[in-house]
């Protein structure tokens, strides 16, 4: 009977040391906050430029568009973060213009069509409106916006027209722009945000798409996307 009283004492003597044990590695790995995230999106994209049609009213085509992310706290309000996308964009088509705003690209040179595959990688500090030193800490809605450095290579097909009729030619070109990027996060759990971001990539060029001049401002890509987040744990030996 003393034997069966001692080993059932141990036994729950035991149990409580892990289950103390296992509250104390949870508690631990909570505490530790989890400042590193990465982040993929996937959305639409056009471009503000000479040939895309009228941007203001909408009127010019969308294709796909989709990023990857890495990112880093810095500060409670700020992270750093680099971006990694592609966006697919083309030009409206020829009959959407005028036959004077058609002839005068003819005798100047300028292309009436493009398509472009744009990738691009930039580096940016974000502000997120809503701070936190935690990542059991964040808000479960908050905005942030960012802007930073970046360069973009523009593989691409323009069409010029001459007396012999259309002519196409593949491009490629490599130009430095201004990414402004912002967004409305959602908390879906303790480690995974949701968010809706969009972005401006204000390029020093105004030769994406093959034509100069025709709009009052460079050629800006734009695109909406939905992204998802995920907070990284980079305690390996705490599980």
């Amino acid at each position: 009977m003393k034997k069966e009283i001692i080993i059932t004492t141990l036994a729950l003597f035991t149990g409580f040391l892990c289950s103390n044990t296992l509250y104390g590695q949870n508690f631990y790995k909570e505490k530790i906050s989890r400042n590193q995230y990465l982040q993929a999106g996937l959305g639409l994209g056009a471009m503000y430029a000479d040939n895309s049609g009228r941007f203001r009213g909408l009127e010019v085509k969308t294709g796909p568009s989709v990023s990857f992310t890495y990112g880093r706290k810095i500060h409670s309000n700020v992270d750093l973060r680099g971006n990694l996308g592609y966006q697919r964009t083309q030009s409206q088509d020829q009959n959407y213009f005028t036959n004077q705003v058609v002839q005068s690209w003819r005798e100047n040179g300028q292309a009436v069509g493009s398509k472009n595959n744009l990738i691009y990688l930039d580096l940016m500090p974000t502000l997120h409106i809503v701070g936190s030193t935690n990542h059991t800490q964040r808000k479960r809605v908050n905005l942030y916006l960012g802007t930073g450095l970046g360069l973009l290579f523009n593989l691409s097909e323009v069409t010029n027209l001459s007396e012999n009729g259309s002519e196409r030619k593949k491009r490629s070109q490599a130009v430095p722009y201004i990414p402004v990027r912002g967004g409305l996060s959602y908390r879906l759990n303790l480690y995974t945000d949701i968010a809706i971001e969009g972005s401006v990539l204000m390029t020093f060029s105004d030769e994406l798409d093959g034509n100069v001049g025709f709009n009052r401002f460079n050629d800006y890509p734009v695109s909406g996307q939905i992204v998802f987040r995920r907070y990284l744990n980079t305690i390996k030996s705490v599980e």
